[in-house]
C-alpha cells in the first residue's frame, strides 16, 4: 500500500501543476525583491546605475541558486550516503537542498526581469 501524501503517488499533472504555481510564486517574490532593489537604489545612484547594480545582484543570487540547485541534484545521493556512513546527524537532505535552491533560483529570475522592466520603465 501507498503513501498517498507522497509525492511520487500524486498524478504527473498535479506534480506540475504544484510545481508551477511554486516557481510562479517565487517569481514574484523575486519580482518585489527587484523592484524594490532597483527603486531603493535610485536614492544612492542615477536610474541607469540603480537599475544595473540591481540586475547584477539579482543575476548573482539567479546564478548561485542554479549552481547550487545542479550540486545537489549532481552529489545529493552521495552526500547523503556520506552522511550516514560518517553517522552525522544533519537535517541535510537531497529533497531539501532541491527545493531550497528551486527558490533561490526563481526569486533570482523575478528579480532580474523586474530589475530589466524597471529600466524599461525609467527609460533608461
Amino acid at each position: 500500500m501507498t503513501d498517498s501524501s507522497a509525492p511520487t503517488s500524486r498524478p504527473r499533472a498535479e506534480r506540475y501543476r504544484a510545481l508551477v504555481v511554486g516557481a510562479l510564486r517565487w517569481i514574484a517574490a523575486g519580482a518585489v525583491l527587484g523592484t524594490g532593489v532597483s527603486l531603493a537604489l535610485l536614492s544612492v545612484w542615477s536610474p541607469k546605475g540603480a537599475t544595473d547594480t540591481a540586475f547584477a545582484l539579482g543575476a548573482l543570487v539567479l546564478g548561485f541558486g542554479v549552481t547550487a540547485w545542479s550540486s545537489a541534484v549532481g552529489m545529493g545521493r552521495t552526500i547523503e550516503r556520506m552522511k550516514g556512513r560518517l553517522n552525522v546527524s544533519s537535517g541535510w537532505t537531497e529533497a531539501s537542498a532541491r527545493e531550497a535552491f528551486f527558490v533561490v533560483s526563481w526569486t533570482g529570475a523575478g528579480w532580474v526581469v523586474a530589475a530589466a522592466l524597471t529600466s524599461i520603465a525609467l527609460g533608461v
